[in-house]
């Protein structure tokens, strides 16, 4: 069957796009198909295949991504199967109510995907489509719809930051165990906001539908199962933090899989380490001395999460030689080892573990980087939180950001990273940072960052 039928007598239909030429005749369903990771919905019509496509990890789909996943399912049949391509998108408008969108491709035309609408395509099926809110996608539910079967009961849940990994981890976990108990809030926590958001988005479309929006050419594919407990509490902090201790220490698939989820979901906030950090031991003496005390990682066993998302951030698996600071307890990649451009990758902590004072700040000009000495002659790299970098030699937020982190240290080293809405450091120990050149190495004592803070 060709792409397009022969043009009306004025010849208006080769023009117009597909969904809105001549009424397409008898139309049949013809059931779900998957294809890499988008759920398609097939009729057949007298003009050819419209595929109505969800994809299954985003809340959009993109028209020419789904043609080329199913283009490599079918291959030069493809034409046969579909003349036009529809993909649902969530709503994009900033004002109320939620409508989602529907984005168009035309096979064999211009290249080019369209917009739609829920009331053109519906005047093409014969009747309305249905659209599953990316928080119900569920995949089963979507190859068991038929036209007029009521709306699936789908768990809400975010298809992009996927719950089985930590209901699988948690399940596994001795009585008492943090990683447990993170695991299961985040989990519960995923499902009652997926819950809370597609409930309202689901009364503001019936709104629109009832005003006669285009909400009402449309059908439900699923509504929310209820939520049969209450939003649980947060862990304390030191509760999160002790639980992603131990699986950011962890070697296994699943381990890695919640490593996954937290990137996706806050950034790894809780996670003990902060920034990755490049030092240079060829042309900075302090980092030289650091790397003194690295010794192999092991090789015999798979990355742990930290090694891996170091190695996918800094490194390549294949090239780069991993490392362990035994003292910080962090994987350190070894970029490019033998070359001339080879350097070190490693993470900074967001609190150090250590009760020893400071003793010293030391500021690297060459290799750009803040370190501390403790009283116990303990070299550690400064505290530093993913985003919020910090400096010295200028005026700027990172001096800003490095004077608060030296201030609460002198009190309390085992004090986290600095954040933004901290209180600002005194004036004199700004001053000293921001004044310090940034050319060479310099070394504070502990009496002299304390004069400058008095200051």
């Amino acid at each position: 069957m060709g792409l397009f039928t022969r043009s009306t007598p004025d010849g208006d239909n080769e023009r117009k796009p597909w969904l809105e030429q001549a009424p397409a005749g008898d139309v049949v369903f013809a059931g779900a198909e998957f294809a890499d990771s988008y759920a398609v919905l097939r009729w057949d019509t007298g003009r050819g295949g419209v595929g109505l496509v969800h994809s299954l990890v985003d809340g959009n789909a993109s028209c020419k991504m789904a043609v080329r996943a199913l283009h490599n399912r079918h291959g030069a049949r493809l034409g046969e199967r579909y003349a036009c391509v529809v993909a649902a998108q969530t709503a994009t408008q900033v004002t109320q109510p939620y409508v989602p969108q529907l984005l168009a491709y035309d096979l064999g035309a211009s290249g080019k995907q369209y917009e739609t609408t829920w009331a053109q395509l519906a005047a093409v099926l014969g009747q309305p489509a249905p659209y599953w809110f990316h928080a119900l996608r569920d995949r089963d539910a979507i190859a068991g719809w038929r036209p007029g079967s009521p709306p699936a009961v789908v768990p809400a849940r975010d298809i992009a930051t996927p719950v089985t990994a930590l209901t699988e981890l948690a399940a596994d976990e001795p009585d008492g165990s943090p990683a447990a108990e993170l695991c299961w809030y985040l989990a519960r926590e995923v499902r009652r906001r997926g819950h809370t958001e597609v409930t309202r988005q689901i009364a503001e479309l019936q709104g629109n539908a009832a005003d006669g929006g285009d909400g009402a050419h449309l059908v439900l594919g699923a509504v929310p199962a209820p939520l049969l407990r209450p939003g649980p509490p947060e862990p304390a902090e030191m509760v999160r933090r002790a639980g992603w201790l131990s699986i950011t220490e962890r070697r296994d698939v699943l381990a890695h899989r919640v490593a996954d989820f937290a990137q996706r979901w806050d950034g790894g906030r809780d996670w003990h380490t902060g920034a990755v950090t490049d030092l240079d031991p060829a042309s900075c003496a302090v980092a030289r001395e650091w790397a003194q005390r690295l010794v192999p990682a092991a090789d015999d066993q798979p990355p742990t999460v930290l090694e891996k998302v170091l190695l996918h951030n800094a490194g390549n698996a294949d090239t780069d030689l991993l490392l362990h600071d035994p003292v910080a307890g962090l994987p350190v990649l070894h970029r490019d080892p033998g070359s001339l451009n080879a350097s070190l990758y490693t993470y900074s902590l967001q609190r150090l573990p250590t009760r020893s004072p400071l003793a010293a700040l030391i500021l690297s000009g060459n290799g750009h980087s803040c370190w501390i000495r403790t009283q116990d002659g303990t070299l550690w790299l400064a505290p530093e939180r993913e985003g919020w970098g910090i400096g010295f030699g200028y005026s700027g937020n990172g001096c800003h950001t490095l004077a608060r982190l030296v201030d609460v240290l002198l009190d309390d080293i085992s004090a986290p990273a600095a954040r933004p809405n901290d209180p600002a450091a005194p004036r004199g120990l700004f001053e000293l940072l921001r004044d310090t050149p940034d050319d060479r190495t310099t070394t504070y004592t502990r009496a002299q960052l304390l004069a400058a803070r008095a200051g």
